[in-house]
């Protein structure tokens, strides 16, 4: 039993002198300058902002009937005010409840897309580190300082590029 241990330690011990003789490749990526810049994100706001004006237009129809029918109730008498109220109450609830459904499609859509485009950076990041023997990638804003020739930034931006206009 003790050859045993004595045998573990020894087959250890060069198992760590490996470890620590080996030389990391050590790079670092602007995350953030990765995914403002890459042009798959700038495409994707472009066309987010075009369906929120969409919808904020539809929205923006449907509260001018409302205001229309209001103005409507006011100048009606008793008996009519109340059934005109009544379609008004509808008429608002719906809209509020549109207006909700819109929004958070939107921002379900965006978050999907966001998963997306943080997946296409990552997995593109993962392929540049095993291409060219990176035993580590950090994100650059965790990094205090460093060298510049560690950063691999534009390399991983033109991959991208490249990969999105496939």
């Amino acid at each position: 039993m003790k050859k045993f241990f004595i045998f573990l330690i020894f087959v250890f011990s060069l198992f760590s002198l490996n470890a620590f003789s080996k030389d990391l490749k050590i790079g670092y990526v602007d995350f953030l300058k990765v995914y403002d810049e890459y042009k798959k994100t700038r495409d994707y706001q472009e066309i987010i902002e075009k369906k929120r004006s969409q919808k904020e237009e539809e929205l923006k129809k449907k509260m001018q009937e409302i205001e229309k029918l209001q103005n409507k109730v006011n100048l009606l008498k008793d008996k009519e005010k109340e059934k005109e109220k009544e379609n008004l109450e509808k008429l608002t609830k719906d809209f509020e409840d549109t207006r909700r459904k819109l929004f958070l499609d939107l921002k379900k859509e965006r978050d999907e897309k966001l998963k997306e485009i943080l997946q296409d950076i990552k997995d593109v990041i993962n392929n540049y580190a095993k291409k060219n023997n990176f035993d580590v990638i950090l994100n650059g804003e965790a990094i205090l300082f460093s060298d510049s020739s560690m950063d691999v930034t534009s390399d991983i931006m033109k991959f991208l590029d490249e990969k999105y206009k496939k």
